[in-house]
């Protein structure tokens, strides 16, 4: 990628944080829009949208009143806010029009070099024009009227760009959501999933994501979590019954414990709402793992036992990026991970960067979780083995062995699936909304079931082989 200027983004970030509050206010409010809606703006006070049909452009007030504006040209797509200029700026084919947001009357044109526009940015100096003849984002430099740089989307369908929090954010129709690429390396960064069937214009501003639904006409807000580490997106809710049935093999009980691990509540998935049918299993912790715990008495038998308990999990769709500033930090693993590896196999000198070229070649090479896992631990990555319930349309739809890894310097990331390609990014991770951990391992030896015995207080733990069943509610 040729990226060759220098990126003045102060005033751009100042005004995100300034417009943020207004538009906040914004929130509860729906707005109806025009069969043929495409981009959206914001200019501190008035929602802006063009009606491709009309070839118009479209103000919505404060509550819901809409003044159009004729611009009388064909294939109007891209709009945004100037908040330096104080213009609306729209797109046609190789050309920029600037608009008096309070006469809707056109100020200005610039000429462009590129035929198929479908979205702007203004940022400092340079414009960021998305091209949908290669989908590609390309920079125009403001002084020069010269195409400076850019970078290609990959993206199948895109529809629109903005600019924040020092990244674009594009909208893509093929699969209906965000992505979000760094601006310096032109890299996906991340990306938002949502429930709509036909977005076209996205605008950001604070944490509010927003973007017009065409199919129903309307402006949404699209709620998600932003960290350094991911974007969460794609919220799903499931209600599970557990059956559980095990023995247990020994001549004395009176002192002896079991315990019922937890699904992990983390970034992914939040579990709510454990209950027990057996109100002698009271919430308790095992190594910082919820679980829910029996201390037997004499009254209670050997053998066959079984159980039954519910719970509730809320999982986002997570998609989790290593940025630059991760790459060559010099880290060491904190205590409670070091029984997932082996640190006698572990490379001192081993930085961030080399972890991820590491794991990257294993899953190249590695035809199956077993000879995955046993790769990983052998090159000192820690691993912690967990069983999921994998689900399409609210229906589960298998049942499936997976890992988390620690990256060093980073932390825990999920690995769903062990194959990728030659090209897949390798900073690039993602735990989907229809994966529901149901237990994970307390080291890095795969768990049997979420059961774990101990005799008496002096013992260790001891996970139980159960027959599991997952009810659906």
């Amino acid at each position: 990628m040729n990226l060759k200027h220098n990126y003045k983004l102060i005033s751009a970030i100042l005004f995100f944080q300034l417009f943020s509050f207004a538009l906040f206010s914004q929130e509860s409010k729906q707005y109806n829009l025009t069969d043929k809606a495409y981009g959206l703006a914001w200019d501190g006070q008035n929602f802006w949208f063009i009606d491709t049909n009309r070839r118009a452009l479209i103000k919505i007030n404060e509550i819901g009143e809409q003044e159009i504006f004729n611009l009388g040209l064909a294939n109007l797509r891209g709009i945004s806010f100037d908040q330096r200029e104080g213009r609306i700026l729209v797109v046609a084919p190789k050309l920029i029009l600037k608009i008096d947001p309070n006469t809707g009357g056109i100020t200005d044109k610039v000429a462009v070099p590129v035929q198929n526009l479908a979205g702007i940015a203004s940022v400092g100096n340079f414009y960021y024009l998305l091209d949908l003849d290669n989908a590609k984002v390309q920079i125009f430099d403001k002084a020069s009227n010269f195409l400076v740089g850019g970078f290609f989307t990959d993206r199948t369908r895109p529809r629109d760009l903005c600019y924040g929090r020092d990244s674009i954010w594009i909208s893509d129709s093929s699969d209906n959501s965000i992505y979000r690429y760094d601006v310096k390396s032109g890299k996906i960064t991340g990306s938002i999933k949502t429930n709509l069937k036909s977005i076209r214009g996205v605008i950001l501003s604070g944490s509010k994501l927003w973007v017009v639904d065409r199919d129903n006409h309307e402006i949404k807000n699209i709620p998600f979590v932003e960290t350094e580490r991911f974007i969460a997106s794609g919220e799903e809710e499931y209600t599970l019954e557990v059956s559980l049935k095990f023995k247990i093999d020994t001549v004395s009980i009176s002192k002896a414990q079991i315990a019922i691990m937890h699904p992990p509540s983390n970034e992914g998935q939040r579990i709510r709402s454990v209950k027990f049918t057996d109100a002698t299993y009271k919430p308790a912790f095992i190594q910082r793992n919820r679980v829910h715990l029996k201390k037997m008495s004499i009254e209670d038998a050997t053998g066959e036992q079984n159980l039954k308990y519910k719970f509730t999990s809320r999982n986002q769709f997570i998609k989790y990026y290593i940025g630059d500033d991760y790459l060559d930090k010099e880290m060491s693993y904190p205590n409670d991970v070091t029984k997932y590896f082996d640190p006698t196999k572990e490379n001192p000198k081993r930085f961030l960067r080399d972890y991820i070229d590491t794991l990257n070649s294993i899953r190249l090479l590695s035809p199956n979780n077993v000879d995955f896992r046993a790769t990983l631990l052998n090159e000192g990555i820690p691993t912690m083995p967990y069983r999921m319930v994998r689900f399409e349309d609210k229906k589960a739809k298998s049942i499936e062995d997976a890992v988390m890894i620690f990256l060093l310097g980073y932390g825990w990331v999920p690995i769903t699936n062990i194959q990728t390609l030659p090209t897949s990014d390798k900073r690039y991770f993602e735990k989907k909304e229809t994966d529901l951990i149901i237990y994970q391992s307390l080291t890095n030896v795969p768990a049997i079931s979420p059961v774990y015995f101990k005799k008496d207080p002096s013992s260790e733990w001891e996970n139980l082989p159960a027959e599991i069943t997952y009810k659906i509610k």
